[in-house]
């Protein structure tokens, strides 16, 4: 029954089905479209990534230290659990979404924690393997290829992340606890997810040399922090050296810290799950009070609500809006050091602070990707929004909206705070709002179109479509690519012209990518509505 419970909990995690949101079978040729622009994304990431750390790879290999990369890795693999493990462990551990439905079956509770157990830390191998690979190319390749060194390194890789699995599933439990006897529990959760993000980013910057290249200026940090956590320190030397011995102490010491946590916890998971979330709820005594509002006014409030209704949206789609805002702010006070540290985080000092501030917001708007799964997260509700006597037209138009709301008032004011701290002409801030509103625009748009063709209304928990769906994978990508093309722009015109000119193309440019965008909206909206769940 184990194993029967894994092959389902798999199929609702990653079929091809839920990461498209459509049956495959029944339309090849969208599945294939949107599958090479799947691939062609991560080629893109690995491709830029991996070359990061090969370059990276080479200098430590000069200097005899190409071990520090497993160190790197052991880091990464962490921020991969704490991510991971904090957005779903109180949702899909302690409090099943569909206990429901598993409670009255003959499954022994045991059975059912070690199957969900089993599909978390698969989902975390796969998304830590895939973000770390280029660490393992890197590492292999500047020290050379070794069967028994690959079979260490994968042994380790299985268990490394152990420990921090438990750590940060009871901190996801403590959070959902303690929150959830609040007025606003969700708001609150939220707002704790961020200070403890930007908490760790900020120590992150507070120890890194800010006059090194973004890689280099972390090795003394991550190696540091392999020495005071042994079990990341067995790990490199169990690979590097291929020490037996170090690898026993990593697979018992782990091993048996997890197996004793699963063991203990299992009380836990059955009380929490039968008593349930439990939410105050503030009685009040008042006249009803009625509101009208335009149908887009109606839709962008229902936006809000579902909003800071899901802890794991809200997090995901509004983490670049908070970081500009944070880093913006942030700028008033580290003046001084504030190109080196943009010029860390973009990977280059030599383009004009203009254009690095530029990169950096767009960077982080093209991460809030609300419309390219907001209709999907409409559900099994859909119906209910396709029989109102509103335009599909509409229902699109205020959720791309209720996106600029999110996005556009923090990148103005991130303008104006950068252009104060680095002292940037009136006349640049102002052509810089112009392209800030534009991309905004034109990624709004091209998310809300991403979402009509790649609709995901069957889903279990809102997971599914924030982070595995087809369609918030080709949104950031996709506004990555737009912000490629202006870059493209920028490059040629400046060279042939002035920069405030450059700006204006890009802003051009811009205008150019949104009017079809538009169109499509506007002329194809209401026939795509028509067929999705006809």
């Amino acid at each position: 029954m184990y194993l029967t419970l894994v092959k389902l909990f798999l199929k609702e995690n990653i079929s091809l089905k839920r990461l498209m949101g459509f049956d495959v079978k029944q339309s090849k040729t969208k599945a294939v479209l949107i599958g090479l622009a799947i691939v062609y994304a991560l080629v893109v990431f690995i491709g830029a990534f991996g070359y990061m750390f090969f370059d990276l790879g080479r200098i430590l290999n000069e200097m005899g230290q190409a071990e520090i990369l497993i160190s790197f890795l052991c880091i990464y693999t962490l921020g991969m659990s704490f991510f991971v493990t904090l957005l779903r462990a109180s949702g899909y551990l302690f409090y099943y979404k569909d206990y429901e439905l598993l409670a009255p079956l003959p499954l022994h509770p045991r059975t059912v924690l070690m199957a969900k157990m089993t599909v978390l830390m698969i989902l975390l191998y796969l998304t830590s393997f895939i973000f770390t690979l280029p660490i393992m190319f890197s590492y292999f390749y500047w020290t050379g290829f070794s069967v028994l060194g690959v079979i260490y390194f994968l042994i380790g890789f299985i268990f490394i992340p152990l420990i921090p699995v438990v750590i940060i599933s009871l901190l996801s439990l403590g959070i959902a606890t303690l929150t959830a006897k609040l007025r606003h529990s969700k708001l609150i959760s939220i707002l704790l997810i961020f200070v403890i993000m930007i908490g760790i980013l900020m120590i992150s910057f507070s120890v890194n040399d800010v006059e090194q290249n973004p890689l280099t200026g972390q090795v003394d940090l991550f190696k540091g922090i392999a020495k005071v956590y042994l079990p990341f320190d067995w790990f490199r030397i169990a690979v590097n050296q291929q020490s037996i011995v170090h690898l026993l102490y990593l697979v018992l010491a782990n091993g048996l810290i997890f197996g004793i946590y699963v063991y203990l916890i299992q009380g836990l998971v059955h009380k929490t799950n039968q008593r349930g979330v439990r939410v105050n709820i503030k009685k009040t005594v008042g006249a009803l009070k009625y509101q009208k509002h335009s149908h887009i006014t109606t839709v962008v409030l229902k936006e809000f609500k579902r909003f800071f209704g899901s802890t794991i949206y809200a997090v995901n789609a509004g983490f670049g809006p908070v970081i500009l805002m944070v880093a913006s702010v942030a700028s008033l006070f580290f003046q001084s050091q504030l190109e080196s540290i943009l010029g860390e985080a973009i990977g280059t000092e030599n383009l004009p602070i203009e254009i690095m501030i530029l990169i950096l917001v767009g960077f982080s708007l093209a991460m809030t990707y609300t419309p390219a799964i907001s209709l999907s997260l409409e559900g099994k509700n859909f119906w209910m929004m396709k029989s109102l006597p509103i335009q599909p037209k509409k229902v699109m138009y205020g959720k791309i909206i209720f996106n600029l709301c999110l996005m556009v008032p923090i990148g103005l004011i991130s303008i104006v705070l950068f252009g104060i701290s680095l002292k940037i002409s009136l006349v640049n801030q102002l052509v810089m709002m112009l392209l800030v509103v534009l991309f905004s625009l034109v990624i709004s748009c091209f998310d809300a179109i991403v979402n009509l063709l790649t609709p995901k209304f069957n889903y279990v928990n809102d997971t599914e479509v924030v982070k595995q769906s087809a369609g918030a994978l080709l949104a950031i990508f996709g506004g990555f690519a737009i912000m490629a093309i202006n870059g493209v722009v920028y490059y040629f015109i400046n060279d042939l012209s002035t920069e405030i000119l450059a700006f204006l193309a890009m802003a051009l440019i811009n205008t150019i990518m949104l009017i079809p965008l538009l169109w499509v909206l506007e002329k194809k909206t209401d026939s795509i509505f028509k067929k999705l769940r006809a």
